[in-house]
Parts: C-alpha cells; structure tokens; sequence
C-alpha cells in the first residue's frame, strides 16, 4: 500500500508492506520533508486505552477491576535493556520520556491475559493484541515519549507512544524512517 502525507508543515510518501500471516506485522517505509520547523516530531505512532486497572485505581460506578487496551509501554534499548512503565490514567496530563539512542524497540502492551482480572465478556479486554515497533536504520538520539491523558470512559484512546528525535526537523529536511510494526498476544519479541 502506497499512501501520501499532505499538510501545511511537513509532506510524505508512505510504503506499508502487509504480511497477515503467521501474525500480522507491517513493514513501514516513510520519507518525510518538512515544510516547517517542527520541533516535536513523533515517528511511529502507537495509541490505546487505559481506564483503570491498577491497584487504587477502581472506579465505584464499575463493577470491573480492569478496564484497559494496553496495561504498559515496553521499550527495549540499543543496550539490550528492557524496561517496562504500567500504564495509568492520569489526573492531569503528563508526558515521560525513556531516552536512548537508535532504539532497538518498543511498544503497548496488555500483558495481564486472565479473564477474571477484567470481568467483561464483551469488550474481552483480556484479548486485546500487543503492537511493537522494530525501528531500522540509524533514528539518532532521542526518547520513547509516552503521553498519557486523562480520561473519564473506555471510549476514548488517551495513550500514545512514538519516538522522538531531539533534532528540530527544519523547513526544508528531509528525513527518512523505516520499521516494522508487530501485533502480539502478549510478550515482546525475545523476551
């Protein structure tokens, strides 16, 4: 699939390579040029939703204990370092950073796969897939941002994970990026 980015700060040629088989990944191939300064670039985007699900974290109007796509953000470093951040709902906005250099992955997870931690039968939370970022290439120094919104339901996607390199893209750049894009059960890959 080929697909074209047109706004008034940046424009882009995207290639989206589909494999359905024996799990869905797509591999990601993107040119970008800026039209623009823009100083807060976020390359390979991931969102999802998290309600509640940590201990303290109950709402008394809902008979569930955990209401969530992704329960927290993986990341492993060019170091081979894993780290893993639970996911909250937060009372004001907040973004954290996970700095590395060149990261060798990252991603939403929903790790906690037992029906009885949700109690849903419809949403089947407990089933909600995984999405982890292979990046390829040389991405630079940078983070891992996670923002995470406060929300008041399940209907909306207050998460969202992407990197982000330090370099200002300025007017005039051209940048490149490539990765693929994985959906899973439950477990990073080599983990």
């Amino acid at each position: 699939v080929y697909a074209l980015l047109d706004s008034p700060s940046v424009t882009g040629a995207y290639r989206f390579h589909i494999r359905p088989q024996p799990s869905l990944s797509v591999d990601v191939d993107k040119h970008l040029f800026a039209r623009e300064d823009i100083d807060n670039l976020g390359v390979a985007p991931l969102t999802s939703m998290f309600d509640h699900g940590q201990p303290g974290m109950t709402r008394r109007d809902d008979f569930r204990p955990r209401v969530h796509d992704s329960d927290g953000l993986q990341v492993l470093t060019r170091a081979g370092e894993w780290i893993w951040r639970p996911l909250t709902n937060p009372a004001a906005f907040r973004v954290t950073q996970q700095r590395d250099r060149d990261p060798a992955g990252f991603g939403l997870f929903q790790r906690e796969r037992d029906f009885s931690r949700y109690l849903d039968r419809q949403a089947q939370y407990h089933r909600r897939p995984s999405q982890w970022v292979e990046p390829a290439g040389d991405w630079g120094e940078g983070g891992v941002e996670l923002v995470e919104i406060p929300s008041d339901g399940e209907t909306n996607d207050n998460i969202v994970a992407y990197w982000a390199p330090d370099a200002t893209f300025r007017a005039g750049e051209r940048r490149h990026y490539a990765y693929r894009l994985r959906v899973l059960d439950d477990q990073a890959p080599g983990h």
